[in-house]
């Protein structure tokens, strides 16, 4: 039955080291059987895997337990209500993320909007489908990242309205002058020497060219804020998420040529997040 393997998956990542095994063991099954959580409960007692479906499933439990993020492994994540396609190639959009939506869509009302680092199109699309007379240009360094990103831009209806970009220079993306309404960006801010650091879900399988901001971690967000007043219009915002109250303090503090500091914005956790310019 489905209910003792979904107790025996739960051991087996649990003894593994995984947090919040059970849950992560329901979420496995509920993608092998192609179900919501609600009709596996419903399932439980009364249904049972065939043995392709066990083969499958220990495929998946074996990836997981090699730290493989679940996300991955299931092909997807919930962010802003919706699910956007995720695998090997992008970062897994994360709930903070969705601030830096938020707070952009205080300042963005219609337009065109420039999306730096895409990765899996979570902020371009999110924003197209909140604000449906704006378009986009969705750029990444990755080729990888840009399949994602075409995928959940195709997935919602979404492609004719937004140019995705490969780029791995900022000089490169063809945006003509005080023509965009909002540049937003999580760009790559862990400094170099601190990736090796991080929890393996990250560090051994989400990909390092969208973690690595240099050896400050600062390097793209100072890019970003010396191009930025090219491309906006005034009135314009650039809205960008930071790692840590260090960076976001040294950001709002940084001098630049037509921006004006606007406001950093706390997450859940009662970190500095989200920064936000104005161009004058």
């Amino acid at each position: 039955m489905l209910y003792q393997t979904r107790q025996n998956v739960a051991t087996r990542l649990r003894d593994a080291g995984i947090e919040g095994a059970e849950n992560e063991a329901e979420w496995l099954l509920c993608s092998l059987k192609g179900i919501a959580r609600s009709q596996l409960w419903l399932n439980l007692w009364r249904t049972s895997l065939s043995e392709e479906e066990i083969f499958c499933l220990e495929k998946m439990v074996e990836r997981r337990i090699k730290r493989e993020p679940l996300q991955y492994i299931i092909g997807y994540e919930s962010f802003w209500g919706r699910d956007f396609s995720v695998g090997q190639g992008c970062l897994v959009p994360r709930p903070e993320t969705e601030l830096l939506v938020e707070e952009a869509l205080r300042y963005f009302s219609g337009g065109t909007f420039l999306d730096w680092g895409t990765g899996s199109g979570c902020i371009a699309s999110t924003l197209l489908l909140e604000r449906p007379l704006a378009n986009g240009i969705a750029v990444d360094a990755s080729p990888k990242a840009l399949k994602w990103a075409w995928k959940n831009l195709k997935k919602y209806g979404l492609l004719q309205r937004c140019l995705l970009w490969h780029s791995r220079d900022i000089e490169d993306v063809p945006v003509p002058e005080k023509s965009l309404g909002l540049v937003i960006s999580n760009p790559p801010y862990i400094p170099t020497s601190a990736i090796k650091g991080l929890m393996d879900e990250v560090a051994l399988y989400e990909p390092q060219i969208a973690l690595d901001g240099g050896h400050d971690g600062l390097f793209f967000y100072k890019k970003l804020m010396e191009k930025s007043p090219l491309w906006l219009s005034s009135g314009g915002h650039l809205v960008m998420e930071m790692g840590d109250d260090d960076q976001a303090r040294y950001l709002a503090a940084y001098e630049t040529i037509a921006l004006r500091f606007v406001r950093l914005v706390k997450d859940l956790q009662g970190f500095y997040r989200i920064g936000v310019w104005c161009r004058v």
